[in-house]
């Protein structure tokens, strides 16, 4: 099984012995999902990841972002189309599986409607999202001597729901 966590900077990396049972059970219900798998949690603390979790659940937020940057930085590998994300709580803990359906690099220049509209509710609208992310990954892109700019590469990654045992 190819698994690759990318998780840094904040949230718990999850245990091995959290995860495996996780897949087993996402596997044996959905059988498609194959062994590559990223594992990502979403959120700035604790209680925003359970929000954007809601939000999953619900198909209100059907896409996450990411920086190649950070990626590029960490060594963690590109996203593809079809890459089943597992995510987890802010603690580390497995809580649910969504499938990559579509990876598009812009820059957070281009940033819009159609991109922001993706996200949850609260920050669908750009007046929201772009300062909020703004401010969120220039705190992340300190940590690597970096600052968010319009010219910044932003990976829109919209997703399918898949499977979580709630």
């Amino acid at each position: 099984m190819a698994r690759s966590v990318l998780i840094a900077d904040g949230p718990a990396v999850p245990k091995d012995a959290d995860l495996d049972p996780f897949w087993e059970r996402a596997r044996a219900a959905h059988s498609d999902l194959g062994d590559d798998h990223q594992v990502r949690s979403l959120g700035i603390d604790a209680e925003t990841t359970e929000t954007i979790l809601e939000f999953i659940r619900a198909g209100t937020k059907v896409a996450t972002f990411s920086l190649p940057w950070v990626m590029q930085a960490n060594g963690f590998p590109e996203p593809a189309a079809g890459m089943p994300l597992l995510l987890t709580d802010y603690r580390g803990k497995p809580r649910m599986v969504v499938r990559l359906t579509d990876v598009r690099e812009t820059t957070f220049g281009a940033i819009g409607p159609r991109e922001t509209s993706l996200d949850g509710p609260p920050v669908q609208n750009p007046d929201v999202w772009i300062p909020l992310h703004r401010e969120y990954w220039n705190g992340l892109l300190s940590n690597y001597g970096r600052s968010c700019t319009d010219d910044m590469p932003v990976l829109v990654e919209p997703f399918e729901f898949v499977y979580d045992e709630h």
